[in-house]
């Protein structure tokens, strides 16, 4: 503990030692106010965000009375705006200049039709049934998420995900049920470190280019395909950036450029690579990974954008990924290295086109990957290509939208290697055969979505989407219907249904190509103010695939508060989740269920920039199947294990953790800032368990623990 006691002493010391030439000492500091109110019925609005243009790590919160604080320097009054924006309202840039503090400034709210043919930030035509929509600010704001958009997702009550990762399991479904899309391309095997057991560290999209995130849970939009249960819906932006904006970040495994500019007023882009290196990581957490022998990763993403006119517009992304990963592999009969690469490449293009009361799209993806896995007697190399495209087009009457289109979902998994012949003889000295196979699924897809504006209070959407069957592909028609309402200004209800079907090729959660069926129900409720969010439901859902049957039913309750003119703010969550599987007359529980799944976090924000969070995570230990006795086989000098039945299993033990972390904000110029922040992961030191080791002949076992007590630490600077 002393060890890391002089890295927090250190890092409290930078933060709170105020230096002189940091704001330089002729540069004066200025205090800006204002109230934010309704353009149209003049009431405040409290929870506005409020951002400085040049810098989106800079803002504030309008407080209850809708009023907002914000501090810069007297170099930025005079030349940087603030963008102002509230939920159901339209955006305002302003300039600093303009405010005195004597006036209000009004938001329009924002407009169901289009009234022009201006490419603005591409939206879903169910917007309105998300469950939870998230804006950049958001994602970095949230301390959960790390400044990661899929951890993000998992700070969300209605994530079930018990593994410390960025894999997405929603309210109780498994990580291959959900549908994760990118600029309306499905991105499939989304996280970086993936390993075989599905562990990956972060997602492989970078929050700088994100520009909104739907998410919904339960019951996806039918607009998007080839998901049966939850959808994950990323947008990137649709503007020519005005500013050039570089960054560099240096942390303990991680250095990082990223830099925004435009070709011409026409043509944007954005480029960031990262090299992630582990001596420093693992040098200053030896006993946290004491199984991490090493790994690396380097990554290179290019995200452009091109406007021939005001109403059209073609985008670009494109991103590659290297990665290693070499930890220490525990079994009965084998211990050694385990030794994963993996190369990644994927390019999705899009190409938008506005009129005046419609939209047409064309959007396209291509993925290539190549994995390698090898211990003891194993190697195993995978090969897959995604290749996608559809063609969207929506039209908006002043109370009726709806929008169709039809799209093409191919992807092939080539694997081959050597294998166990048995799983219970994993090392050098055991049988192996060698195996080739092939997997793949065409899916052809159409849809039509309808919605329907009854009146400001009440939205109703209905949707079905339809396969084209090939002869080794099922027959089948996914529907949904939606119904929000909106009451007492603050609060709504959604209430959702359908059946939807996916195509999943093997992972880390099924061993072949699986087709799922899921017949759900779910009824949300939301209250949002400027002083407290409060979000519950409940939901039910019935999922077939192979021979095996799962119900689930489950509830989730959340609470967020904006304590003392929002320098303090409070999260809570609670989820409950009863799963139960039946295969053939065999009954047992599912993956997920839980009896209980907390996430509290609570935030201390100061005028000065500087951020202090708790987190914590605490939930029932999952089930698992215990040995209950072993067989010697002479021939090979190795003990089989004898599992207990399915209907037998038992829990490990609970799982608890808690997080500091700590940021502060340096701005030297209003161009220039850098951020320094530290994270002490599992600072309780609680010994959380991820898995069992047995002895060779599985008399007796040890228990692998998630990573323990970690530091980390770095800064990054915008100029």
């Amino acid at each position: 503990m002393v060890h890391y006691l002089r890295y927090i002493v250190l890092f409290a010391f930078i933060l709170l030692f105020k230096v002189k030439h940091v704001h330089g000492q002729d540069e004066k500091i200025v205090r800006i106010e204002s109230v934010i109110i309704d353009a149209s019925t003049q009431e405040v609005l409290p929870g506005a965000n409020i951002i400085l243009q040049s810098d989106i790590l800079t803002g504030a919160t309008t407080n209850a009375q809708g009023k907002f604080f914000l501090t810069v320097t007297k170099t930025q009054q005079k030349s940087d705006s603030v963008i102002i924006s509230f939920i159901g309202y339209d955006d305002l840039i302003i300039s600093l200049q303009t405010l005195t503090g004597k006036e209000s400034i009004g938001l329009k709210p924002r407009a169901t039709v289009l009234k022009e043919a201006t490419v603005t930030a591409k939206r879903i035509i169910a917007e309105e049934f998300t469950i939870k929509q998230m804006k950049q600010l958001d994602i970095y704001l949230n301390p959960l998420s790390q400044a990661d958009p899929l951890l993000a997702v998992n700070s969300m009550p209605a994530s079930t995900t018990t593994d410390e990762s960025a894999s997405i399991s929603l309210r109780g479904s498994s990580p291959a049920e959900t549908g994760i899309f990118f600029n309306n391309v499905p991105v499939y095997d989304a996280v970086r470190f993936s390993q075989l057991n599905g562990i990956g560290t972060f997602s492989i999209f970078n929050t700088a280019i994100v520009e909104r995130m739907h998410v919904f849970p339960s019951n996806p939009p039918l607009e998007y395909g080839n998901t049966s249960s939850g959808l994950i819906a990323i947008q990137s932006h649709n503007e020519i950036p005005q500013t050039k904006t570089r960054t560099i970040s240096l942390s303990l495994a991680n250095i990082g450029l990223q830099y925004t500019g435009k070709f011409s007023p026409k043509t944007g882009f954005s480029v960031f690579s990262n090299y992630q290196p582990s001596a420093a990581l693992i040098g200053t957490n030896e006993k946290a990974f004491d199984n991490l022998e090493s790994f690396y990763a380097a990554d290179l993403g290019l995200h452009g954008l091109h406007k021939f006119n005001d109403s059209s517009v073609v985008k670009i992304f494109s991103y590659t990924n290297l990665e290693g990963y070499k930890f220490k592999f525990n079994h009965a009969s084998f211990n050694g290295t385990f030794d994963q690469s993996k190369k990644r490449n994927f390019t999705i293009a899009n190409y938008i086109r506005d009129f005046r009361h419609s939209e047409f799209s064309i959007n396209a993806g291509m993925s290539f990957s190549n994995e390698e896995y090898g211990y003891g007697n194993t190697a195993i190399n995978i090969d897959k290509q995604d290749l996608y495209a559809n063609i969207n087009y929506q039209y908006f009457f002043e109370k009726l939208s709806f929008k169709t289109g039809v799209s093409t979902d191919s992807r092939t998994q080539k694997l081959d290697g050597k294998f166990p012949v048995f799983y219970y003889a994993l090392s050098e000295i055991h049988p192996s055969v060698d195996y080739t196979e092939s997997k793949s699924v065409t899916l052809t897809e159409a849809y039509l979505y309808s919605k329907y504006e009854l009146n400001k209070h009440w939205v109703a959407g209905f949707g079905l989407r339809k396969n084209i069957p090939t002869k080794t592909q099922q027959d089948f028609l996914s529907a949904q219907g939606n119904i929000h309402y909106s009451f007492l200004k603050h609060h709504s209800i959604n209430v959702s249904f359908g059946r939807y079907h996916r195509y999943a090729l093997p992972n880390a959660d099924i061993a072949t190509k699986t087709f799922y069926r899921s017949d759900q129900v779910s009824l949300d409720y939301s209250l949002e103010t400027g002083i407290a969010e409060l979000t519950a439901a409940v939901f039910a859902k019935k999922v077939s695939f192979g021979s095996i049957n799962e119900d689930v039913q489950g509830a989730e309750i959340y609470m967020k508060l904006y304590l003392f003119e929002n320098k303090i703010t409070f999260q809570n969550s609670y989820t409950f989740i009863n799963a139960g599987r039946k295969n053939d007359s065999l009954q047992y529980p599912g993956k997920y269920d839980l009896d209980y799944f907390f996430r509290t976090s609570l935030k201390y924000q100061h005028r000065s920039y500087l951020d202090i969070s708790l987190i914590m995570l605490y939930r029932q230990g999952t089930y698992y199947r215990p040995v209950t006795g072993s067989d010697y086989i002479g021939g090979l000098d190795v003990y089989e294990p004898v599992f207990a039945g399915q209907d037998h299993m038992i829990r490990y033990p609970g799982y608890m953790k808690l997080d500091l972390s700590i940021s502060k904000m340096w701005i030297l110029s209003p161009q220039t800032n850098i951020i320094t922040f530290m994270n002490i992961s599992n600072i309780i030191n609680k010994k959380n368990v991820r898995d069992l080791t047995y002895n060779a002949d599985y008399s007796s076992f040890n228990y692998d623990y998630y990573s323990k007590r970690t530091l980390y630490f770095g800064g990054i600077i915008n100029f």
